[in-house]
């Protein structure tokens, strides 16, 4: 059986011609003609012991047919060739990104035998938000413009939100907390910047414990694996699964996050590893949407929330 990943290659490129090459046990070809949009790179490997590995069609009790997809370990390393391409590409020839995070897989079977046993042939990983459209209305537009001169100073701040939300639909989601974080940290660091300083700021203000209770209700009526990844990494910092537990580990990851180091490259930035870091990312997203409702209603209040 022949097991193929195949993707887009991602940047201004010129190819002097289509490319294959074998270094065992792997094939490695790129196709640039006219025919297709973007050049595209595959990796192809026999493998023998195949079975645990195919897509099987299981029946449930109404004998309605689903596809269970098995685990994705066995191409582990034509990914990883992916992202070495990836990166030397990068600094050598202007790639901007191989998809290896949304490739297609492709099965062709050798015998018979083989070909009884594949139920599909070709599946592709198509990560997407399935983003449903926002009316926008005349008087939103009228309301927005309206009240500028009370609300300008947010424009800024929000803009970080703007980039971490694009971030986040990207799946790139340690830029998009960084930039979260950013938010939070010009409304309520309080120009500070040390952890233990900017932790000891956060829980003076008002708006930001508000906002994180509200994600942590939430979080504990979801019950999914946002809450799972929450509740796992409070424990692991010995904190309480609460809005001071929150405050701390947002402030250590953004320590983590904005660093790498060869020696621990598992516990600092990794572009690699975004996948990691979806609840980390989610869960600052609520806090920061909670906190621009305040934030937005603040200017008007008689008594202010804001410490």
């Amino acid at each position: 059986m022949q097991i193929k990943i195949e993707t887009e290659i991602l940047g201004n490129l010129l190819f002097e011609e289509d490319m294959k090459f074998k270094l065992h046990p792997y094939e490695i070809n790129i196709e640039s003609n006219s025919e297709i949009e973007k050049p595209i790179i595959s990796i192809n490997k026999k493998i023998t012991n195949y079975l645990e590995f195919l897509p099987k069609i299981e029946l449930n009790k109404n004998n309605i047919s689903s596809i269970i997809l098995p685990k994705e370990d066995y191409i582990n390393e034509q990914i990883e060739i992916l992202k070495h391409i990836e990166s030397f590409g990068a600094i050598d020839k202007g790639i901007k990104k191989i998809n290896w995070d949304n490739c297609k897989i492709i099965w062709t079977p050798e015998n018979e035998l083989e070909e009884k046993e594949l139920p599909i042939r070709e599946y592709s990983r198509n990560l997407n938000y399935n983003i449903q459209p926002k009316i926008i209305s005349k008087d939103w537009l009228r309301n927005t413009v309206l009240y500028r001169k009370q609300l300008q100073h947010l424009s800024l701040p929000f803009s970080f939100y703007r980039a971490g939300v694009n971030y986040y639909h990207s799946f790139q989601y340690q830029e998009a907390f960084i930039n979260f974080y950013l938010m939070l940290e010009g409304f309520f660091a309080n120009n500070q910047f040390k952890n233990e300083k900017v932790k000891s700021e956060f829980k003076k203000s008002i708006i930001l414990k508000k906002s994180i209770n509200s994600v942590v209700l939430r979080l504990k009526e979801m019950k999914d694996v946002h809450y799972e990844w929450f509740i796992t990494t409070c424990e692991k910092y010995n904190k309480k699964a609460d809005e001071n537990g929150i405050i701390h580990f947002l402030v250590e990851l953004r320590g983590n996050l904005s660093h790498f180091s060869m020696g621990k490259p598992n516990k600092h930035r990794n572009p690699f590893a975004d996948k990691d870091f979806h609840s980390l990312a989610f869960i600052i997203m609520s806090i920061c949407l909670f906190a621009s409702i305040d934030l937005r209603l603040e200017p008007f209040r008689k008594e202010k929330l804001y410490c």
